[in-house]
């Protein structure tokens, strides 16, 4: 084995099944010929992801139950919504209750059957996304959700991350998500803590929507300020297809949220938005990029960040028209409120078009506290750190009141 940051030498579920031992291969061979990203590579000049490197992880590999009972019992507790839990980074295997028209698949049966092998692993580059190889060498947690075409899933589908292990974990898990033409659906993942180990998970979501078809893809972080967290969206967007993200962020040492969006066919729309919290001596980093490939395809990029005393923000958001996206609008827009002088944010919008006849735009700003509002708020009996919490939390609202769903807004977003 050779001496790479994370990798270990371990025996995998399914390392007799040549397909699959084939995907790890390929994925081990990438990281040997590209390593992991250092400042030099200007996709990841801002993320120095040393501290993941050097760190001290190890694998879950116990598939019994994790034994914490509220841990286990709570994978249920939403009548209104459909849940998958994935506890320590292995998934709870039990039967999910899924209406007409929505399969769940865990990874691991769909690998042994070899389901969805024309998507599977086949929406990013490797050389370009190291820590995609990472997450592909050790193929085995995860879920695919396929939903059939024209049909509507009434209920948000709910992905719990949990974590409470005492030890430092190496977590990979790879999602497949399918829309068939004409379905309509909404995802919400949960990432959550009670431990303060500095453990890594690294996901990878691969999103496929056919024509006509909508996804909602909601995302909540909340990982403790020891932990870090790396997470790459692929998505590909048919013709008159929608994918509209909701990304709220508050935690983990280090953090990265990088989209990779491609529309595919004309009228095919993509719709970011995020929410996210830089805490003190942490760095938290959103990188979108999105291909408009087609005519009359439309993408929009809105980022509102609160940097706290000596944190760290990145965001990077690229917006490519290829000859053939006439028609086309894309725009960006990123504002930052520092609660300090001492914080850094690294903003890089990125245009490249090359077509006519196209409507593109990026913007960006950066600011402190109003002190006529602070001023206000203080003025009538309310506590300095309380009014910047006001503020600060107005200030990331305008993102959170976007969301269309307002169950999910009031239960995972207040």
């Amino acid at each position: 084995m050779p001496a790479l940051p994370l990798v270990q030498n371990v025996d995998l579920f399914l390392n007799d099944k040549p397909s699959v031992y084939a995907l790890r291969q390929k994925a081990l061979q990438s990281l040997q010929k590209t390593g992991f990203p250092a400042k030099k590579n200007e996709a990841w000049k801002y993320t120095d992801v040393a501290l993941i490197l050097n760190g001290e992880f190890t694998l879950n590999t116990n598939d019994e139950p994790c034994g914490n009972h509220r841990c286990c019992s709570s994978a249920n507790n939403q009548t209104e919504t459909i849940n998958i839990t994935f506890c320590n980074g292995r998934l709870h295997l039990e039967e999910f209750a899924t209406p007409e028209g929505l399969t769940i698949t865990p990874l691991p049966l769909a690998l042994y059957n070899g389901d969805y092998k024309p998507y599977l692993c086949h929406a990013y580059n490797m050389e370009k996304h190291p820590f995609a190889a990472l997450n592909q060498f050790y193929l085995e947690q995860g879920v695919c959700i396929y939903v059939e075409k024209e049909k509507k899933i009434s209920h948000p589908i709910v992905i719990n991350y949990k974590n409470h292990a005492k030890q430092s974990l190496l977590q990979n898990i790879h999602n497949l998500i399918i829309l068939e033409q004409g379905a309509q659906a909404e995802i919400l993942e949960n990432y959550i803590s009670e431990t303060d180990s500095p453990y890594f998970i690294n996901t990878v979501n691969e999103i496929y929507i056919k024509n006509n078809a909508g996804l909602n893809h909601y995302k909540v972080q909340k990982a403790p300020i020891s932990a870090n967290h790396i997470t790459l969206n692929t998505v590909k967007v048919q013709e008159s297809g929608k994918y509209n993200q909701y990304y709220k962020s508050s935690g983990a040492k280090i953090s990265r949220q990088e989209n990779l969006i491609s529309l595919n066919g004309s009228n095919a729309t993509a719709e970011v938005y995020a929410a996210y919290t830089a805490k003190k001596g942490c760095l938290t980093d959103i990188t979108s990029n999105i291909n408009h490939l087609l005519p009359q395809t439309q993408s929009n990029q809105f980022i509102k960040g609160v940097l706290e005393s000596d944190s760290s923000a990145v965001f990077q958001g690229k917006i490519h028209i290829s000859p053939y996206a006439v028609k086309t609008s894309g725009q960006q827009l990123h504002k930052a409120l520092y609660l300090a002088d001492n914080a850094i944010l690294n903003c890089k919008p990125e245009l490249e078009i090359f077509a006519d006849d196209v409507k593109c735009s990026h913007g960006a700003s950066c600011g402190e506290i109003d002190k006529e509002q602070l001023f206000y708020l203080t003025s009538r009996g309310i506590s300095k750190d309380d009014a910047i919490k006001i503020l600060t939390k107005a200030h990331l609202d305008e993102i959170t009141a976007l969301i269309p769903n307002k169950m999910l807004q009031e239960l995972y977003f207040a």
